[in-house]
């Protein structure tokens, strides 16, 4: 009986040694994180510090009850340098990294990574998709870098003068060309890589999007501001009208039938059908919360929410503003240089 409770007293110690021996391994246990579901959210694009390679995809639930930071990891286990835009086709997301002179390719439900694009690319800014082929603009180069539908790298279209948005509309491109302050036009792509048409646009270029047979274009300076609608068929401009009331106009967004843009501190809306601007905003940001460079650094409208990613000091966490029926419901923080909002739908 003595020998075996000192058997029993060995065993007992033996396993308290071996359960301190494992609890205070060297290999401490790291908790996985769990995988938001992304097929019904919001993606946030961050932008990220100039050479910090922070940039980075956060999402959120329509919800807003949790940000879910660096959703987007390369085998690098970083997204990469300056993400200037993102866009979608089928079921990839396409990251687009001007400072990492390249383009992300992720599943846009998971966020797995599916490859990478570096060919032919200096400075990329935005991707269009058309005639079974990816487009790509770069500044520095001040060209279209075109891709074939397996990514390889087909040819490079010059623009010869600062590029900008590039938009697919059927079998054309059409790409922003900021000549000068006082100058720029919308630059017609066929299929075939020929530039068929350059639509002049007065002062400087700040975006274009398009709706239908019809592409919208918005220029402006500090006091005037000039609206276009132009016939895809025809690339004839159809409606022009400017105003000195809403000035400075830019990030022009389609939401639905609608186009929204900012004006200094006010969003305005754009009916497809109006002949001059309307006159009362559908958002304005107090005087004592608006800073010029940083309020509206990132904006989009998605179903009638407006999504504005306020930059702060440039080197802080953005801070995300939601509004609804012009008041805000909803701010949480981010990531560096909040500058985008694109909805998640599976």
């Amino acid at each position: 009986m003595q020998l075996n409770m000192k058997k029993l007293l060995f065993l007992a110690l033996s396993l308290s040694i071996l359960s301190t021996s494992c609890s205070t391994s060297d290999d401490p246990f790291v908790e996985v994180p769990q995988v938001p579901n992304l097929d019904n959210g919001l993606l946030i694009l961050n932008q990220g510090g100039l050479q910090y390679n922070d940039a980075s995809i956060g999402f959120s639930s329509f919800a807003y009850d949790k940000y879910h930071a660096n959703i987007a990891l390369t085998p690098d286990k970083a997204l990469g340098d300056i993400a200037q835009s993102m866009a979608f086709k089928d079921n990839k997301a396409f990251v687009v990294l001007k400072g990492s002179n390249k383009v992300e390719i992720f599943n846009r439900y998971t966020f797995k990574h599916e490859g990478t694009i570096t060919e032919g690319l200096n400075k990329p800014l935005y991707i269009a998709f058309a005639n079974n082929r990816l487009y790509v603009s770069n500044e520095e180069t001040q060209t279209v870098s075109v891709y074939d539908e397996q990514y390889k790298f087909i040819t490079l279209i010059k623009i010869n003068a600062p590029v900008g948005q590039i938009l697919a509309w059927h079998t054309k491109l059409y790409v922003q060309k900021n000549i000068s302050a006082d100058k720029s036009e919308i630059v017609v792509i066929d299929s075939k890589f020929n530039i068929t048409k350059k639509i002049p646009v007065d002062k400087e270029l700040k975006d274009i999007v398009t709706l239908g047979d019809f592409v919208y274009a918005v220029s402006s300076t500090a006091d005037k501001s000039f609206f276009y609608k132009i016939d895809a068929q025809t690339d004839a401009i159809v409606t022009q009208f400017f105003s000195t009331r809403n000035s400075a106009a830019k990030n022009l967004r389609l939401d639905n039938n609608d186009l929204y843009y900012t004006s200094n501190s006010s969003v305005y809306k754009w009916n497809p059908h109006d002949t001059n601007v309307q006159v009362a905003p559908v958002l304005t940001i107090p005087e004592n919360e608006y800073n010029a460079a940083s309020t509206f650094y990132g904006f989009n409208v998605i179903k009638n929410t407006i999504y504005i990613g306020d930059a702060g000091d440039m080197m802080d966490p953005s801070t995300v503003h939601i509004y609804q029926n012009g008041k805000k419901i909803q701010s949480f923080k981010a990531g560096i240089l909040t500058s985008n909002f694109y909805a998640n739908y599976k």
